[in-house]
């Protein structure tokens, strides 16, 4: 058989090959390749920083939060598992601009490659996160955080002190809850920029002023602003906002974003509310429940003057019953009471009388027993004493100047110095400063010092005698 112009014999040589090949070849399931490639991702990336934007975000029952990371040209899936997620301080939404850690891996059910998240947080929120903490932790020393220094907020303030912004969800929010709750309160609303550079500066001076001017018509202050990013929330943040709570002495309720939101002002503040309603619902009572308890109080103020009304009816017939015998109680009761009044004045003079007597004695024993009488008898021995040790005293010092002057006599005796005064002098060489005792310690030609009583010279050996 012949094909494309080629002989027999060269189809059956690659049929040959062909079987060859086919015995010696390693062929994978798909499951295999996808476990192999799964183990060279993850061996050959370590964790790895991505920036990118979140798109098709979703967060099932589990817990799990399933994403996609991409950019202006590419994208890559993502997961963030719950313990990872409940741990971050930011949690993430859509079409945020992210920073993540992570390392790379891939699903091998359907053979797409994801990166497994460590860490999620904004574009340019490190810092921020790093900074809020540092103040949270510099405040917390200081104190301003201490539960000793919160104040109580009234039950139900007379006026309230709303700082937020006037046209803001957060006012329509809390005036709508008062008006439903209790609408007798007075509220004033303190308008102030709750965004931007010039809002701290506003905080600042807002609580200062509320704190200074009202603060015997203010019962609570409430700090409040909506929801917003956590750039929006930044004034809130602020060392100065914080230290100006601290400083306040009106009752402040710190209601700042979202629930899941947290800033320095919250844990400075007395009391910190999740939302702006709830700090509303917080510091208003509802008036039904107002209702009720009054109720409540009405029922047992009437039951407790009904027992009280009960008894008093009772002690009445009680005393109704001994009328009849009241004069002559009254002036059985009379008598007793005078023969008391007899008995308790001679008691009194009889006391009086004794405790003068023992007065006067102690007076005697106490004039007997004066330090003023006992030292007037003892002066004249102190006195004879004293001379006796006056004598001692000169004795033992002419005694001792005795010994001195003869201690220095013989010292005088015996001092080189005196030695030298009779005619004697010191000789010593003038190299070592050795002093010369014997002849036969001397070199002719060395050079000698000489020591008299007054003065030194100096001199050459010329010949040496030594002696027998």
């Amino acid at each position: 058989m012949t094909t494309l112009g080629l002989p027999d014999e060269f189809w059956q040589d690659e049929a040959e090959i062909d079987e060859d090949f086919t015995e010696n070849k390693h062929v994978y399931s798909v499951s295999q390749l996808n476990s192999d490639i799964r183990l060279i991702l993850e061996d050959n990336f370590t964790p790895v920083w991505i920036e990118g934007e979140i798109s098709t975000l979703r967060t099932p029952a589990s817990g799990h939060c399933y994403f996609t990371l991409k950019d202006e040209f590419s994208q890559v899936k993502a997961v963030l598992f719950r313990r990872q997620r409940q741990a971050l301080r930011y949690q993430p939404q859509a079409g945020d601009q992210v920073l993540c850690n992570g390392r790379i891996s891939l699903y091998e059910p359907r053979g797409e490659y994801q990166v497994i998240v460590s860490t999620l947080e904004l574009k340019g929120m490190g810092e921020l996160w790093r900074a809020f903490a540092a103040l949270k932790e510099k405040l917390e020393r200081e104190g301003l955080f201490q539960a000793s220094r919160k104040k109580k907020i009234p039950e139900l303030p007379r006026c309230l002190a709303l700082i937020t912004s006037a046209t803001g969800a957060a006012v329509q929010d809390i005036l709508q809850v008062v008006r439903r709750r209790f609408a007798g309160v007075e509220i004033i609303i303190v308008p102030v920029t709750v965004q931007g550079e010039r809002a701290a500066g506003e905080i600042v001076a807002a609580l200062e002023f509320v704190n200074y001017h009202w603060q015997e018509r203010v019962d609570t202050i409430i700090l409040a602003r909506g929801g917003g990013s956590y750039e929006d929330l930044m004034p809130f943040n602020d060392e100065r906002v914080a230290y100006a709570i601290a400083a306040g002495k009106i009752p402040l309720i710190s209601a700042v974003g979202h629930e899941i939101d947290f800033t320095i002002a919250d844990f400075a503040a007395d009391v910190r509310a999740p939302t702006p309603s709830a700090a509303a619902e917080l510091v208003i009572a509802n008036r039904s429940d107002m209702v009720e308890r009054l109720h409540h109080l009405r029922q047992r103020l009437w039951q407790v003057g009904r027992h009280r009304l009960i008894h008093e009816r009772r002690r009445l017939e009680m005393l109704t019953l001994g009328l009849e015998n009241g004069a002559a109680i009254v002036a059985e009761k009379s008598r007793l009471f005078a023969e008391l009044q007899v008995r308790f004045r001679t008691a009194m003079l009889s006391r009086l009388r004794l405790m003068r007597l023992n007065l006067e004695t102690c007076e005697h024993q106490l004039k007997q027993n004066s330090p003023v009488i006992r030292i007037k008898s003892l002066l004249p021995e102190i006195e004879r004493q004293g001379q006796r040790l006056k004598q001692s005293i000169n004795y033992r010092l002419a005694e001792n100047r005795q010994r001195l002057s003869g201690c220095s006599d013989r010292l005088n005796a015996g001092s080189p110095l005196a030695v030298l005064a009779r005619g004697y002098s010191v000789v010593e060489k003038i190299d070592d400063h050795k002093v010369v005792s014997r002849s036969s310690d001397l070199v002719v030609g060395e050079k000698l010092r000489l020591r008299f009583n007054r003065g030194e010279a100096e001199c050459q050996v010329e010949s040496i005698d030594v002696g027998e």
